[in-house]
């Protein structure tokens, strides 16, 4: 049973991790936080996370399954291990990548015009022309193209 104030692990097993890596090679458990609510009937705990995690949607109330204790380090016995190691879970969502540019475009059956985008992180995805309508991108696209509006794609 975990007290008001102690430290706790927590478990990734619940939680949204960065896709593309094996999931055997990452952490079992991330870093220490502070217990700042229990509540005994429900098993359930509230723990002080930083900023990072909530604006990434984790709720701070955490089950007790969820949760390991906190055994200090003997540094006579384990030297140099480090406890309080931040876990990176890989983009922030709200970051905005650079458009390297425009490959191609379609329309849908909807007739929505569709762009397939070269990201200066080097990945590729189709966007909506909402989403593009006011990058220089979709400028030299159309130049490209010897159209003057996306009306005319």
């Amino acid at each position: 049973m975990l007290k008001l104030g102690e430290l706790a692990y927590i478990s990734t097993k619940n939680l949204s991790l960065p896709k593309g890596q094996a999931s055997k090679l990452l952490p079992k458990y991330i870093r220490l936080y502070k217990i700042l609510e229990v509540f005994p009937d429900s098993s359930n705990y509230v723990l002080k996370l930083p900023p990072e995690l909530e604006h990434r949607g984790i709720f701070p109330k955490f089950h007790i399954s969820c949760l390991a204790p906190h055994e200090p380090n003997d540094s006579l016995i384990f030297p140099g291990r480090a406890a309080q190691i931040f876990y990176d879970f890989g983009d922030d969502p709200e970051r905005e990548y650079q458009v390297s540019e425009i490959v191609t475009h379609t329309w849908d059956m909807d007739n929505c015009l569709w762009f397939h985008i070269k990201w200066g992180i080097g990945n590729l995805t189709w966007e909506p022309l909402s989403n593009v309508d006011d990058i220089t991108a979709l400028d030299e696209y159309l130049t490209l193209q010897d159209i003057d509006k996306v009306e005319n794609l």
